[in-house]
């Protein structure tokens, strides 16, 4: 069994190939996802990720709802050896730059135009970060800076790497331990700035199979993420 939440992912996509993972409702109509095409995103999008520069070294900050892109993203830091961190959309931007600072984050993922007015408010103070990646382009036609990069156009540059790399990403999986750090998780900072603590693949993945013993998840099973 796999050690790291990218090695869990090749193998539930093995397992079961077609079946939902994910749903997300989209104009009222629930979308599915499955385990391979849940795959396919993190693929995609950590080469393209790492086709830009990111490195096992990096850290990857995520700001943004409750979204696939969300868990594509996680993962595909992860597959590449990087780790994640979590930032809340209500963040205000001294936060915002300490964290990022702090957690010497090299690409931001945010979700809407919000968000991207947000780091641009902040863009000159930010030096380590290379690229600001948005999933949701509502409004953002008009923005030219260079280092902001659609969702889409970077799972591209994933699948373009993918033909001069054909194995890589398998490879760079099968690299990953549990004890290599899967997440920075920022502490309350009620006293001061806030701590990055930093949680390993083990750590989470304990947790999970500890509440699997109390509570048993089956293959038909539905849990509901808000």
């Amino acid at each position: 069994m796999g050690e790291t939440f990218p090695q869990l992912l090749l193998e539930r996509a093995a397992e079961f190939g077609d079946r939902p993972a994910l749903r997300e409702k989209d104009y009222g109509i629930w979308q599915s996802i499955t385990w391979r095409d849940y795959l396919q995103h993190v693929r995609w999008f950590c080469q393209g990720l790492v086709h830009l520069g990111l490195t096992s070294e990096d850290t990857v900050a995520i700001i943004g709802d409750n979204r696939p892109e969300w868990i594509y993203a996680e993962l595909a830091a992860q597959a590449a050896g990087a780790k994640s961190i979590g930032i809340y959309q209500d963040a205000v931007v001294k936060e915002m730059i300490y964290i990022i600072t702090h957690a010497q984050v090299k690409f931001i993922v945010v979700e809407d135009q919000e968000q991207v007015d947000k780091i641009l408010e902040m863009w000159d103070e930010l030096t380590g970060v290379q690229g600001v990646i948005y999933y949701d382009p509502k409004g953002l036609r008009n923005y030219t800076e260079e280092f902001l990069l659609f969702f889409p156009d970077v799972e591209e540059m994933g699948k373009r790497f993918a033909q001069q790399h054909p194995n890589w990403f398998e490879e760079s999986v099968a690299k990953g331990k549990g004890s290599d750090i899967a997440v920075l998780s920022t502490t309350s900072g009620t006293t001061g700035n806030p701590k990055l603590a930093m949680i390993s693949h083990n750590n989470l993945i304990s947790m999970g199979r500890a509440l699997m013993q109390i509570d048993p998840l089956h293959p038909d099973d539905r849990f509901v993420s808000f």
